[in-house]
């Protein structure tokens, strides 16, 4: 999958996407509810994957939260179940009064 493909399901699946950028031909990151910022890089493992971190702060972040996987994903299909993953996790650190609050600010649809 090429850059432009994953930043496209970015924008079709996560609509809390912000600051959605094309860091290079292998790499896109972005902030999710204005609280989290999200890493996706192209490793070529032989056919070619994409891999994503949740970053939270430092040089740390998480590539398996809650025991979901978010690299070694080469179709669409499973990058798209990466974001959703993703976003679920991100969803439960914030809890529902934070997501309430970026609702309100943002309205309905971004959340």
């Amino acid at each position: 999958m090429a850059v432009d493909d994953v930043l496209d399901l970015v924008e079709q699946h996560l609509p809390a996407a912000r600051q959605v950028q094309k860091l290079s031909d292998g790499e896109v990151t972005f902030v999710l509810y204005d609280a989290f910022a999200v890493r996706g890089r192209y490793d070529d493992y032989g056919e070619g994957n994409w891999g994503f971190g949740v970053l939270l702060g430092g040089d740390v972040s998480v590539s398996k939260p809650l025991g979901r996987r978010l690299t070694i994903r080469g179709t669409r299909e499973q990058v798209r179940v990466a974001l959703e993953d993703i976003d679920y996790y991100v969803r439960l650190r914030l809890g529902s009064e934070y997501l309430a609050a970026y609702e309100a600010a943002y309205g309905a649809g971004q959340s």
